[in-house]
């Protein structure tokens, strides 16, 4: 909803609700790239065009809306949508950005200089300037040399699916780089108000993803090295943890579960009680609504119902989340207790000992 408030009289206002580009009778191709085509900031950075509707693909009829380049010299494949069923927009701008990861700054030249020609009307434009047009705008790396083999991707929709952006969130966990830039058509008077808004990545969101990722590496890290347990059996088989015990949501969480849990009256949306074991499983009663989750499930739904797109998280290591009573951290604890059982180990059977 937009607040449209008139300048010569403030204590007043209307409310205009969103409309579809369908109903507005907006088309991608005709106007929506046009608009991306010619302001491409609107997708929330500076962006050099440098194709449009890139069909050289072998063996494929397929047509790339946007091809551009950012600041640092890396290709973004821009992918438009005008309504809310790209539900493979995702699989499509991957197809895309594999068929042009082995661009160089060579073979891109001359279909630069064609979109110069075709769209920007400069009928003198060729592969020199084109160069220095390049060489200019791409400046955050001093050291560019040549086209990473690893575009990135925006896609740009009126809407997204939660399958859709499940899968953009978990691409990026694993080291792609696509952002989902949400378009949305409100009529105010005579006009269509466009207001773009980048949900993925928040700048939150961004920041978790980076911690997860780091996260996931040193736990990798730590298996191969030690196999220790997993953190509950552990604990709970050295009487570190028993049923009934409560443990917290409390440690390095996100700006966004953070602040929630800091500002909350009561703990019960933060607080877990051990259950006993069922099976090879160990499950928790979350005091919120009193109903049983694996440690991963609670931890994924708390942090869902709090992140401001609703974006369920995909893998982690949910525990490094949760702390005893006393603030201890159950990852770390648990690191510290099978390190004090290897030492053990280690000295008895150590010759001599």
């Amino acid at each position: 909803m937009l607040l449209v408030i008139p300048n010569q009289n403030p204590d007043q206002f209307a409310k205009v609700e969103a409309g579809t580009f369908t109903a507005l009778s907006i088309w991608e191709r005709t106007h929506i790239q046009e608009w991306v085509r010619q302001a491409p900031e609107v997708l929330g950075e500076d962006l050099l065009v440098v194709s449009m509707e890139f069909d050289r693909f072998k063996q494929s009829a397929d047509r790339l809306d946007i091809l551009a380049l950012d600041r640092r010299g890396s290709l973004v494949i821009v992918e438009l949508k005008r309504d809310g069923l790209a539900s493979y927009a995702d699989l499509q701008a991957l197809r895309y950005a594999a068929m042009v990861s082995s661009m160089t700054i060579e073979r891109l030249l001359p279909y630069f200089v064609h979109y110069q020609q075709k769209y920007l009307q400069q009928a003198d434009a060729n592969t020199d300037r084109a160069r220095e047009q390049i060489q200019e705008f791409i400046s955050e790396n001093e050291t560019f040399e040549e086209l990473s083999n690893r575009p990135r991707i925006i896609l740009c929709s009126e809407n997204f699916s939660t399958e859709l952006t499940t899968t953009v969130l978990w691409l990026n966990q694993v080291g792609l780089d696509i952002s989902c830039v949400r378009i949305v058509p409100y009529k105010v008077g005579s006009n269509v108000v466009v207001v773009p808004t980048k949900i993925i990545p928040l700048q939150e969101a961004k920041q978790y993803l980076i911690e997860l990722q780091q996260k996931e590496e040193g736990r990798e890290q730590h298996v191969v090295q030690s196999g220790r347990p997993e953190t509950f059996k552990l604990l709970m088989e050295n009487g570190y943890l028993a049923v009934g015990d409560s443990i917290y949501l409390r440690d390095k969480l996100p700006s966004y579960v953070d602040s929630a849990s800091k500002a909350a009256t009561n703990d019960a949306q933060f607080r877990a009680e051990v259950l006993p074991r069922q099976g090879k499983s160990y499950t928790v009663r979350w005091l919120h609504n009193g109903q049983a989750y694996s440690l991963m499930n609670l931890t994924q739904t708390i942090f869902e119902h709090y992140h401001p797109a609703g974006v369920r998280p995909a893998g982690m290591q949910a525990g490094r989340h949760w702390c005893l009573a006393d603030g201890r951290n159950l990852v770390e604890l648990a690191d510290e207790v099978w390190a004090g059982l290897q030492g053990k180990n280690e000295t008895v059977t150590s010759p001599g000992a």
